[in-house]
């Protein structure tokens, strides 16, 4: 399939079958332009060699580290992970293989924020950083 209305006909419909599947605050957010969609390269988060590993968390750390890189805001960061609805036990071992600490009698929340301000926080607030300042007149 090399031909580009060919290609984008199947990208576009495999987009359909994603968006169809989200809940409705996810959509909304969508709609709204408070949330974006995002392109992944998944050969670039993980090895040929190296299958995708469900981990003590019960899912896959790289996948989760690059669906985090590719979201834009710390709200939409949050949702994903609720989304996932892991236990505290998950979470923590989430945070491990993301290599983020957390402290031992950290709550739900708290992990949960914890992974979003090392994931999709750091990166918002280094761009913000570096980003040049307006000139003034």
């Amino acid at each position: 399939m090399s031909n580009p209305a060919d290609l984008a006909h199947a990208v576009l419909l495999r987009v359909a079958e994603f968006v169809r599947a989200l809940p409705a605050d996810q959509l909304a957010a969508l709609a709204d332009g408070t949330a974006k969609l995002a392109v992944v390269d998944r050969t670039r988060t993980r090895t040929a060699a190296r299958p995708a590993a469900t981990t003590a968390a019960g899912v896959d750390a790289d996948r989760v580290r690059a669906d985090l890189a590719a979201i834009g805001d710390r709200a939409a960061g949050a949702r994903y992970l609720a989304d996932l609805k892991l236990t505290v036990a998950k979470l923590r071992a989430l945070a491990k293989e993301l290599g983020i600490a957390v402290p031992g009698k950290a709550r739900k929340a708290d992990i949960e924020a914890d992974i979003v301000q090392w994931t999709v926080g750091r990166r918002l607030d280094s761009a913000a950083i570096s980003r040049p300042s307006e000139a003034r007149s």
